[in-house]
């Protein structure tokens, strides 16, 4: 073996890149292990950094412990079964010596999902008393806990299953557990009193996540979360928060990322008057505590309009925040007021601080098609948030709220948003209105915007030959790698190849991503034939691009 390969330091490094996702993945892993007496303990520890299940602790365990019962799990497939292990005899400590010893101080995660076997309460109880009631005896060392446990989330088993089995997360969850991912019902009272009496979850958690179903999730999660201080809390993941929760929540000093994926209304919600209130601020603005969310930096949150754009009423104007990410729910398939809504970002963000703005929206259940009446220039002002110079990126893509981007919007998103890597508007559903940009206006704004590697625009392309030139005072290409052109008009794709091979030489064919059609279209329709010349339009750049590694 090679002298550097003899150092321990660099095998633990080298079998820490091996993956272990997969079942063939660990069988692989379990050879390296084993193949010379060096890589033994760094291919264990390896081996052992996540346990997905209880079968590692099973194996390592006396085979005469076990009474194994068949019961066919109610929440899955038709005749799916699963076993449940009950006693023989007691378990011993002298039973969990080799586990303990050799196995247990390897692991750093536990995610049990997918269960296949489970233990009786008998079992489960046994546990507990060989391992003296200690927390986190089967994995004292663990940093993330994910105990989703319940019938939707473990298929293979029965609910009653899964209710019993819930509790006994005391025995992975240790001092060390700083990510906890709990999944449960706020209905079921042996859920709740687990989650309530578990240990170290308020004094070292670092990242918490809580997936709760039932009646009274919201109320549930927000008295848990106010009954604590979480000062150690940086990351959370929760369906919603109501007002005093979020008051709560916004005194937490290190919290930096905050998510939520189903939030309610709030009661306060303000229509702000543009530019009137940027000059003269209201007095719940200016009244607002400006140590609120004194670390909060990304918020991702998705709920319908009102109650997102409420949400991010919270905030002081003077936060930290450099990302937004909205996903705006509109039930009823009409527009979302998107000027209203950032017209509250460019009041409650701090210009020099925001890097990211992504506001995007789930499409309606059923289709819901244009008016019959359309304005050429109907869309959107992003006049309002010019002001964030420092933006990096841009994304606005909602299913019936319009953009359409005018000659005098590039110029100015140019000129506003130099440091722009990703700008990406209006591309994802279909549109029945010429774009009101060409592709001198791509042009223009990918050569201005030097660091634009993705974007997405309609723009009509029915003009370009192949011969375009770069403006005169630019002789480099651009940076650009990625681009979204929906259902972009388009008339020659052998011509549009040469655009993109003199301009953006990045660009290959894959990255050019069209409009998902949700309608069904005759095949003659023009938006059908722009669609098959972007995709001749691709195919050419791939040849081109296939072609030059020759």
């Amino acid at each position: 073996m090679n002298r550097c390969l003899q150092t321990p330091e660099i095998l633990q490094l080298i079998c820490e890149q091996l993956p272990i996702d997969r079942h063939k993945d660990r069988g692989r892993l379990f050879a390296v292990a084993l193949s010379c007496r060096a890589l033994l303990e760094p291919g264990l520890d390896r081996l052992w950094y996540r346990i997905q299940s209880f079968i590692p602790l099973i194996a390592n365990l006396p085979s005469d412990l076990w009474n194994i019962e068949d019961k066919v799990a109610s929440n899955g497939p038709k005749n799916t079964t699963f076993f449940v292990l009950g006693l023989r005899r007691a378990i011993t400590s002298v039973d969990l010596d080799r586990f303990m010893t050799y196995y247990a101080q390897r692991i750093r995660e536990v995610e049990i999902y997918g269960l296949e076997s489970t233990f009786s309460p008998e079992a489960w109880q046994a546990l507990q008393i060989a391992t003296k009631w200690e927390h986190g005896a089967l994995s004292p060392f663990a940093h993330t806990v994910v105990w989703p446990m319940t019938a939707a989330a473990q298929l293979g088993l029965s609910k009653e299953a899964v209710d019993q089995a819930f509790p006994y997360l005391s025995l992975f969850l240790g001092p060390r557990a700083s990510c906890l991912h709990f999944e449960f019902g706020c209905d079921t009272p042996i859920h709740v009193a687990s989650i309530r009496s578990a240990p170290n979850i308020p004094s070292a958690v670092k990242q918490l996540e809580l997936k709760v179903n039932g009646s009274h999730t919201t109320a549930f999660v927000c008295n848990y979360l106010k009954s604590f201080t979480w000062e150690y809390l940086e990351v959370l993941s929760v369906a919603s928060l109501s007002a005093d929760a979020v008051s709560h929540i916004s005194a937490l000093p290190r919290l930096t990322t905050l998510e939520l994926w189903e939030q309610k209304k709030l009661p306060n919600h303000y229509r702000y008057d543009w530019p009137k209130d940027l000059d003269e601020p209201p007095a719940h603005l200016t009244a607002m505590s400006a140590t609120a969310f004194p670390s909060l930096g990304s918020l991702k949150i998705v709920g319908q309009p009102v109650s997102v754009e409420a949400f991010v009423q919270q905030l002081p104007p003077n936060n930290h925040l450099h990302t937004l990410k909205c996903t705006l729910k509109s039930d009823s398939g009409l527009g979302v007021d998107l000027e209203s809504f950032l017209i509250t970002i460019r009041l409650h963000c701090h210009v020099d601080r925001l890097r990211k703005v992504v506001i995007k929206g789930i499409p309606p259940t059923s289709i819901v098609g244009e008016s019959i009446v359309a304005r050429f220039d109907d869309g959107v002002n992003l006049n309002c948030i010019r002001d964030f110079t420092n933006l990096e990126t841009l994304d606005i893509n909602l299913p019936k709220t319009a953009v359409n981007l005018t000659e005098q919007d590039i110029i100015d998103i140019s000129r506003s948003f130099p440091r722009l890597r990703k700008l990406r508007i209006d591309t994802d559903v279909h549109d029945s209105r010429i774009p009101l940009i060409d592709h001198e206006d791509l042009l223009n704004l990918i050569y201005d915007c030097v660091h634009l590697k993705k974007v997405g625009l309609r723009f009509d392309a029915t003009r370009i030959t192949g011969e375009e030139k770069a403006p005169k005072k630019y002789t480099k290409p651009t940076a650009l790698e990625k681009l979204w052109v929906g259902d972009s008009p388009v008339y020659w794709p052998e011509g549009i190849a040469k655009f993109f091979q003199v301009h953006c030489p990045k660009l290959r064919g894959q990255n050019i991503i069209l409009v998902n059609l949700r309608e069904k279209f005759s095949d003659t329709t023009p938006i059908m034939l722009y669609l098959r010349r972007w995709n001749m339009t691709k195919d050419l750049l791939h040849s081109a691009a296939v072609l030059a590694e020759l």
